[in-house]
């Protein structure tokens, strides 16, 4: 299954999210695939692979473009091994991408050509898109076909999941073998008090009861991501913040909803 974490508005968790899903269905004894199909690198770097994201031979770029020496049958050829799950990482070449997509005929379905040649094996691809409208981000909607949408549980988000929302009809109406299905939505950053009741009632309503997850705006959070990893595989006592140890157990039971959530519907 492949599941795109996807919202076009920045600073919603989108990153984390995708951090924590890979690691929960890893930590459910899954193989997984992280994609990271943002130029701007978030989850490349948050996982510690700076020098990838700067230095590597080859990119994303060159596989979906083949304009190199690799083609769409060489994703392979990007795959990071990683303790918890693999990466194909992201590279600053990859801002080129969103010009040449635009340019070629079937741009906006390279990547999804691209992983249907992947023998990789894994039970789950998880892609974490650029936080825009535009060939990448349509290209992770139509490479995974199932959608999960990371958001502040405010006013904005209603209008930013509206946007998305028709940017996904506009894709089923242009590629009549496609339909993309909600995976959920989670709201990050969740204060003390929770979410206000007319928000709730309004991503119940708009998503369902059992696809609306909550993730609390604890710092342990971002302290896993100093660790390089996700919750599942962060140790407080080892990174310096035994306050953590609690906290820590409780976002891994959210997450881990997530990821049974997740395989409920592959």
């Amino acid at each position: 299954m492949r599941v795109n974490v996807g919202m076009q508005k920045g600073g919603v968790g989108k990153t984390t999210t995708s951090i924590n899903l890979a690691g929960a269905l890893s930590d459910r004894g899954h193989d997984v695939l992280a994609i990271d199909a943002d130029p701007q690198g978030g989850l490349t770097l948050k996982l510690g692979y700076r020098d990838r994201y700067r230095e590597a031979e080859y990119a994303t770029y060159d596989v979906l473009s083949e304009m190199g020496q690799l083609s769409l049958d060489d994703l392979d050829e990007l795959v990071v091994e990683g303790k918890e799950f693999d990466l194909v990482p992201s590279h600053l070449r990859n801002f080129r991408l969103e010009k040449h997509l635009y340019s070629e005929a079937r741009g906006v379905e390279a990547l999804k050509l691209a992983l249907d040649r992947h023998e990789g094996g894994y039970d789950y691809i998880v892609i974490d898109s650029p936080p825009n409208l535009g060939p990448l981000a349509d290209g992770a909607l139509l490479a995974a076909e199932n959608v999960l949408f990371p958001s502040h549980a405010n006013t904005i988000a209603q209008d930013s999941l509206q946007i998305l929302f028709d940017e996904i009809d506009t894709l089923e109406d242009k590629f009549d073998d496609v339909e993309i299905s909600t995976v959920g939505a989670v709201l990050n950053e969740v204060g003390k008090d929770g979410v206000s009741s007319e928000m709730k009632d309004w991503f119940v309503e708009t998503f369902g009861e059992d696809y609306v997850f909550e993730i609390p705006d604890w710092t342990a959070v971002e302290h896993s991501i100093e660790s390089r990893s996700s919750v599942f595989a962060y140790n407080p006592d080892d990174a310096g913040y035994p306050w953590d140890t609690d906290k820590v157990e409780e976002l891994r039971d959210r997450y881990t909803e997530i990821a049974k959530h997740t395989e409920s519907l592959s």
